[in-house]
């Protein structure tokens, strides 16, 4: 609080010390009618020299003292005792001259209340030695006659003036204090709403590195099993060893679908999933999207009805929509054990709405909030890996923010819940959906491959699987390898892992490769879902593959390659 007051006192200095100049120029010039001689100059170069030093080296002294207070409160008390010397020439003056005088000094003892906020009654130090000698001056001046009253009234009011303004005093200071509390409650609030932003942000950075670098990790071992799932898949085998390539393949599809979310998350937080927006039949991706989740919820003994109005169109990416409908499906799913899914389609008020109602066990009024945030499930309580990570809503809503949709929900514990899609329709030509091309079983290409890998156990498995495809594979562990492999070989095609070891990455194999051989068709692969790892890539304008990888996907690639060999 002293310290406060301090600050504001000296704010206050130099304009109180530029008030009590003018005003003791408006005295010096009466001063100069009532008295002749040197007295008139020498008080006011007095004062001026005393408001002089106060201006100059009130800070100084004020904060190289070890009682700021006590030497403030010297510094006004001597302004004070300078400010009231004129007094001791009422006898002089005329009633009129008392008066203005006494108006100029009150001016100045009130104005000192406002500079000091009433600080503990610091303000008395300049205003009690103007004001004291001034009602005394009132009183010793009273003539014989009729006037005596009413200048020993005036002189009587002064003292009452005085105690007003002690009032006056309190209830500013009481002001200030407040306000110096609820201040300081702010800076206090706002310095641990600081630290706790900057712990969450901290906190959100490590869990970003963290599944990073587990995404990473756990994407490495799933790449290569997938891989040589796939090449056995190609073999010729008997019943019982094709059923458990299947099952493998199935097993590891689903963990591979877990590592897809995080992929998604780390996409789109890194602003690199770029929406490619076109006109389509709303109802038709609904139509669609309902024939093939049929399969799925008919294996759980459950029906997924849509229902749509004719000619809604939209302007929206096919693909990300599709996902988007995939994700609340899915999850719709996940918690109906009776009835089913129903997907309305209407339109109203210039929107397009989509309606995902289910008869679920629906979402309590708590949960409903939390439900969109990472890795939150309810019900999940023992991370059932059936039940996926938790990550399928949280990607849903950054789908909707991406393509403009405004998403809301309606949830009854026990009844169900409804999750409603709204966005702009369209006006325009009919315009069918786009098909995307199915899956195509490429042909063998005879294609010379390096695949750059700094972990052994991939480079083989990735070796394996080209080979199936009828390329020829050179394996390198690192760029150098891969450099030196590029100038004794003619190569079609690199692939390399985004990450190598060390400070090396992919980027610097893929372009020492394509120095030495232009036309060679490059191509990332990575199991690192780091937003800051997927801008470069982006950037880098080169194909990135997620592992793991399907054979179709490395398939696909070889085929490319083919074509602009």
């Amino acid at each position: 609080m002293t310290q406060q007051f301090v600050s504001l006192f000296l704010q206050q200095n130099k304009r109180a010390q530029v008030g009590i100049v003018v005003c003791g120029v408006l005295i010096f010039l009466l001063l100069m009618q009532r008295i002749s001689g040197p007295l008139p100059w020498a008080w006011l170069a007095s004062l001026v020299l005393v408001s002089g030093l106060r201006f100059a080296l009130t800070q100084r002294l004020v904060q190289a003292g070890s009682a700021p207070l006590r030497t403030a409160a010297g510094l006004l008390l001597l302004t004070g005792i300078c400010l009231m010397l004129p007094v001791l020439a009422f006898a002089v003056f005329t009633d009129v001259d008392r008066a203005f005088v006494t108006i100029v000094l009150l001016t100045t003892a009130t104005a000192s209340v406002a500079t000091t906020s009433g600080y503990g009654g610091l303000f008395l130090w300049f205003a009690a030695p103007v004001l004291l000698p001034l009602s005394l001056a009132w009183i010793l001046a009273a003539p014989e006659g009729a006037s005596t009253w009413a200048m020993w009234g005036m002189g009587g009011l002064i003292p009452i003036y005085l105690a007003f303004l002690v009032a006056l005093g309190r209830d500013l200071f009481r002001v200030f204090d407040e306000s110096c509390r609820i201040r300081y409650a702010e800076r206090s609030l706002n310095d641990r709403l600081a630290l706790a932003l900057e712990a969450t942000e901290q906190a959100s950075q490590a869990k970003t590195r963290f599944l990073a670098a587990a995404s990473h990790d756990l994407r490495q071992p799933l790449h290569t099993i997938g891989l040589l799932t796939a090449t056995l898949g190609l073999r010729q085998l008997d019943a019982r060893s094709r059923e458990m390539v299947l099952m493998l393949g199935t097993v590891n599809q689903a963990l591979s679908g877990q590592l897809d979310g995080l992929l998604d998350v780390s996409k789109l937080d890194a602003g690199i999933v770029k929406p490619d927006m076109q006109i389509h039949r709303i109802e038709q991706i609904v139509a669609e999207h309902g024939v093939a989740m049929q399969a799925v919820a008919q294996e759980r003994g459950l029906y997924i009805r849509t229902h749509g109005d004719a000619q809604v169109l939209v302007l929206t990416d096919i693909v990300l929509m599709r996902r988007l409908l995939g994700n609340l499906t899915g999850n719709a799913l996940k918690f109906t054990h009776h009835g089913g899914i129903d997907v309305f389609v209407s339109a109203a008020d210039g929107m397009a709405v989509i309606e995902v109602a289910d008869t679920g066990i629906g979402i309590a009024p708590e949960h409903q909030r939390l439900i969109f945030q990472e890795f939150y499930q309810v019900g999940n309580s023992e991370r059932d890996r059936h039940s996926g990570l938790g990550l399928g809503l949280s990607i849903v809503q950054r789908l909707c923010a991406l393509l403009g949709i405004a998403l809301s929900l309606a949830s009854v514990p026990g009844q169900g819940s409804r999750f409603t899609l709204r966005l702009p329709r369209v006006d325009a030509p009919h315009q069918a959906a786009l098909q995307g091309p199915g899956p195509t079983q490429s042909s063998p290409a005879q294609l010379d491959v390096m695949v750059v890998d700094d972990e052994m156990d991939v480079r083989q498995a990735m070796r394996f699987g080209l080979e199936e495809l009828g390329c020829r594979v050179w394996l390198a562990d690192g760029v150098a390898q891969a450099r030196d492999m590029a100038q004794a070989r003619h190569i079609d095609m690199v692939i390399s892992d985004f990450r190598l070891r060390g400070q090396e990455n992919g980027l610097e194999a893929v372009r020492e490769v394509c120095a030495l051989h232009p036309k060679a068709y490059a191509l990332l692969v990575s199991g690192d879902t780091a937003p800051d790892r997927l801008q470069q890539a982006l950037a880098a304008g080169i194909s990135l593959l997620h592992k793991p990888v399907a054979l179709q996907e490395l398939a696909d690639h070889v085929q490319q390659a083919k074509s602009t060999r």
